[in-house]
């Protein structure tokens, strides 16, 4: 069994162009092939270009034979000069090159989302769902509103994102903050607040060995393998009592149980983190992610 973690952080270098982004586009809701992370179909003059939906990355990526495909130039970026953290134990190894990709499109009609000069990382990376060439990171995600809505299986972004959540306040509003070039979000447990990451890229709700030693196990673990960036590691698979999306609302019973993947990954000390919040908690939510504002914000119905 394999737990995707799509996290990726860029430890030093120049940041990545998000690009120039323009319109808006609704599209149906569509997920990787056995999971729940969003997958956006982009479309350029060369080629069809499907990317993961990832605010837990911190640049955009596409994989060698995607970059083939579309024709892509990629530079070589010396190593010493630009550092990757991600799932896995072989992110020394990883040797990016830095490449513009063509306009991309989303959607169609007269006004599509176009976005012009993004730059990605091209990696040669084993963490992908299938039919999946790379991701779309946070240089242009923060650029955007972003609708998810998992209810009406549909999903905006851009221009009319806001729009789509419709008149009903949000059930909740999160605070979101910005570190090394992600945001993170807060996680209620029964010991207090958790720092998490907040990763529409990753299937699971991941927790470092330390936090899960503070929760309260339900049942035993089971063995699982976690694909990261960075390689393929060990992990752990356990339900735990109660973690939840911020403050418990007014009125509610408590925290919910959730299953968690226990892990150590060097996301967790670079972010001062102690979670990473993926799927497991998201995709019952309809989502409006504020990554364009100064706060950040998650607001969830």
């Amino acid at each position: 069994m394999l737990a995707l973690c799509a996290a990726l952080l860029q430890l030093k270098g120049d940041p990545l162009a998000g690009g120039v982004p323009r319109g808006g586009a609704t599209v149906p809701l569509e997920r990787a092939a056995d999971g729940d992370t969003p997958v956006l179909s982009l479309h350029t003059d060369r080629g069809r270009l499907r990317l993961l939906l990832d605010t837990g990355a911190s640049s955009s990526m596409v994989t060698p034979e995607a970059a083939r495909r579309l024709g892509l130039t990629a530079e070589a970026m010396a190593p010493a000069a630009f550092g990757l953290a991600g799932g896995g134990r072989g992110c020394a190894q990883l040797r990016p090159r830095r490449a513009r990709l063509p306009e991309l499109r989303l959607g169609s009609g007269a006004d599509p989302l176009t976005v012009r000069s993004a730059e990605v990382l091209v990696l040669p990376v084993a963490a992908l769902p299938a039919g999946v060439d790379g991701v779309l990171g946070v240089p242009l995600l923060k650029r955007l509103p972003i609708w998810i809505d998992p209810v009406g299986q549909r999903l905006r972004l851009g221009a009319g994102a806001v729009a789509l959540a419709g008149p009903a306040p949000p059930r909740r509003t999160l605070p979101l903050r910005w570190a090394r070039g992600v945001p993170l979000i807060e996680l209620n447990s029964p010991r207090g607040p958790v720092a998490a990451l907040a990763d529409t890229g990753a299937e699971g709700l991941f927790l470092s060995p330390a936090l899960a030693q503070r929760l309260v196990p339900i049942g035993p673990g089971e063995p699982l393998r976690l694909m990261g960036f960075c390689g393929e590691q060990p992990v752990q698979r356990q339900r735990f009592a109660g973690l939840g999306l911020g403050p418990v609302p007014a009125g509610a019973h408590g925290l919910e149980n959730v299953e968690g993947i226990v892990t150590t990954n060097p996301i967790f000390a670079a972010l001062q983190v102690e979670a990473i919040v993926g799927q497991e908690l998201l995709r019952s939510h309809r989502q409006l992610w504020r990554l364009d504002r100064d706060p950040p914000t998650l607001s969830l119905w």
